[in-house]
């Protein structure tokens, strides 16, 4: 099985309601296509993940964003085609400057990413709702 390693640059900001997250339409012709999706891509050799997620944001969604105030949030592999995706995971702040290039998803406790099923791919779910629960759960 094949390895793809891919990172993916992941807003997100506290709300009145609880926690939202930043996505954009994925525009290529691939098995996302349509999908609200974070900004993110393949990591180039000799390329560290962290350096490839900040390359992407500035590819896809055309601001200059740092390493400053990131946090690895993990490793999520991803099963497609008969390949392995690994989705090589950060958390950046709201830089502000988003608003107009995609648009900012609300997740509640409750639902959490269950009212997007369709909109975003499948292995965004987890990140979102393993987001939400370390951010938000009393237990932790």
């Amino acid at each position: 099985m094949r390895l793809i390693p891919v990172a993916l640059a992941l807003f997100h900001r506290s709300s009145a309601d609880g926690l939202e997250v930043w996505v954009q339409t994925r525009e290529d012709d691939g098995p996302y296509q349509g999908l609200l999706e974070f900004p993110g891509g393949g990591i180039e050799p000799d390329e560290e993940p962290l350096a490839a997620a900040i390359r992407e944001v500035e590819e896809e969604v055309g601001i200059t964003v740092g390493p400053l105030g990131s946090k690895f949030m993990g490793i999520y592999p991803n099963e497609l085609e008969g390949r392995t995706i690994l989705l090589y995971v950060f958390l950046f702040p709201d830089p502000g400057s988003l608003q107009a290039k995609g648009r900012w998803l609300p997740v509640n406790g409750e639902d959490l990413s269950s009212p997007y099923r369709g909109l975003i791919p499948a292995p965004n779910h987890r990140i979102i709702d393993d987001l939400y629960k370390s951010l938000y759960d009393p237990a932790k």
